[in-house]
């Protein structure tokens, strides 16, 4: 078997401890399509990005480097913006006619999320339809 060890340049030492108890420490996994999808994260996301882009990109940019030196091929999709700054002759350039698309699948993220949270996995399909015109009204009421 082969394989591809790609190496972030920080080691771990460098890092500041984690504290041992966090109010807003959550798997990623966990709330992927709720909390990170919300308005509360998607207004900062301007203000982090501009901090820490580099760093990312440059880990990017080099991960691809590894992984096509040991053979592999590798495929990053990402904004233009950032992935114009990975070094590659090849690059693809997909665009959407209708942009609100993005939106109506961001909202239907959350609200799966949201419904599912509310009801939990095998919910009959009433409970599912009242818990989404709630979750619904919810999300209507996140706009300014």
């Amino acid at each position: 078997s082969s394989g591809v060890l790609v190496r972030h340049p920080r080691r771990c030492r460098d890092l500041p401890p984690r504290p041992k108890t966090s109010p807003t420490q959550a798997l990623v996994s966990k709330i992927k399509n709720t909390e990170l999808k919300g308005p509360k994260v998607s207004k900062n996301i301007p203000t982090v990005a501009e901090q820490t882009q580099g760093e990312v990109v440059k880990f990017a940019a080099a991960a691809a480097q590894q992984m096509g030196e040991a053979g592999l091929i590798v495929l990053l999709e990402g904004r233009e913006a950032t992935v114009n700054y990975i070094p590659s002759p090849y690059r693809y350039t997909l665009t959407m006619s209708d942009h609100t698309v993005l939106g109506q699948r961001r909202a239907a993220q959350r609200l799966g999320a949201a419904v599912l949270k509310e009801v939990g996995a095998g919910a009959a399909d009433a409970a599912i339809a009242e818990a989404l015109t709630a979750c619904c009204g919810t999300l209507v009421g996140e706009i300014p």
